[in-house]
């Protein structure tokens, strides 16, 4: 048995089975950690037993998984090793949905009775009108899963590995991604002219700055600087730093200054104090856009949602020669190939 380390500083442990040498990563950048994973994992009685051939693959995932460990005390532990990575807590939130679902179809109790075909039927199931992308979703959360559960030596194989999504049973509806729709000016006045409080100030943020309904149900007091003219914000979803010049004409030329002025103080942090309190809270967060969908819906407006507005800011800028790089700026995408999806411009235009 030795314990090495890989190219990104990880720990992992090679050892010897009744198969023949095998390497698990330990996931951890501790020595010390590394050392306690080892031995709870019992490695060294498997390496024993392997020399006198008294051992087979089930017999040592057996001893590995002490014992088929509960696939609900699994599935916490996963969350909370999630969580340490600083992963978003609404992305942590619906996996544990998809994870919850799966292990209840298939009345999986113990870890080791999660297996290739389950996985395989559960991605490709043929009833319902599941999309390619929420399908990318399951095998996603499932994939996350077992591979944690490979890494900590609760199982010794990964089912998940060989799991393919079967597009050749997809329709063409089920293979096509939604297509998300700018709002047009009109639309965009016609909300402001109607909507009230949170809707109508997330309305104008979103359609001046492109920024996420989340950003803005978390944005900060601090974030607005009336001196300088500036917005700065963090991103949740990349946690990438925008700095944004409201006096620029494509945010607003000094409009969205009077619509921040226009709030009111009722948190000495949050400008949007409760509709933060909703977005913290995973089980409520997708309320917002829900009842924006609603307003929308109310207005006459179908076939788009709240992140249009994002669409439609994008589109605007290009319109009017910004280029992708510095769009991407602003919005807070890494890379410019991303920023150019959300651009709708006719190009016979």
């Amino acid at each position: 048995m030795k314990i090495t380390k890989n190219r990104s500083g990880n720990y992992a442990v090679r050892f010897k089975t009744a198969s023949g040498y095998t390497s698990k990563s330990l996931g951890t950048k501790s020595k010390a950690e590394a050392k306690h994973l080892v031995k709870e994992a019992k490695i060294e009685e498997i390496e024993a037993a392997a020399k006198i051939g008294a051992l087979q693959r089930d017999a040592i995932a057996s001893i590995v998984s002490d014992g088929d460990t509960k696939i609900q005390d699994v599935i916490a532990e996963w969350a909370k090793y999630k969580e340490t990575l600083a992963h978003s807590s609404n992305t942590i939130f619906s996996q544990k949905l998809i994870l919850q679902s799966f292990t209840s179809k298939y009345k999986i109790t113990t870890i080791s009775q999660i297996t290739e075909g389950n996985i395989f039927e559960y991605i490709n199931e043929v009833e319902g009108d599941i999309t390619l992308g929420a399908r990318e979703q399951r095998l996603s959360a499932i994939k996350s899963l077992v591979q944690y559960c490979v890494a900590k030596c609760y199982i010794l194989s990964d089912p998940s590995k060989i799991a393919v999504i079967d597009k050749s049973k997809l329709s063409h509806k089920k293979k096509e991604k939604k297509k998300r729709k700018p709002f047009t000016e009109f639309e965009f006045h016609h909300i402001m002219k109607n909507a009230e409080h949170f809707h109508k100030h997330a309305t104008a943020l979103a359609w001046w700055t492109g920024m996420r309904l989340s950003d803005i149900a978390r944005l900060e007091w601090d974030s607005i600087d009336f001196k300088a003219k500036t917005l700065t914000v963090h991103t949740k979803k990349s946690d990438a730093r925008i700095c944004l010049p409201l006096m620029d004409e494509l945010i607003g030329g000094g409009e969205l200054i009077n619509v921040l002025a226009d709030l009111k103080v009722s948190d000495n942090t949050y400008c949007f104090p409760e509709q933060r309190e909703l977005d913290t809270d995973p089980s409520r967060r997708s309320t917002l856009s829900v009842y924006y969908g609603r307003m929308l819906s109310r207005l006459g407006i179908e076939g788009k949602s709240f992140h249009s507005l994002r669409h439609s800011f994008v589109s605007r800028c290009r319109k009017h020669g910004k280029n992708l790089e510095d769009i991407a700026l602003w919005v807070g995408h890494s890379s410019e190939e991303t920023t150019k999806i959300y651009d709708h411009r006719d190009p016979k235009a």
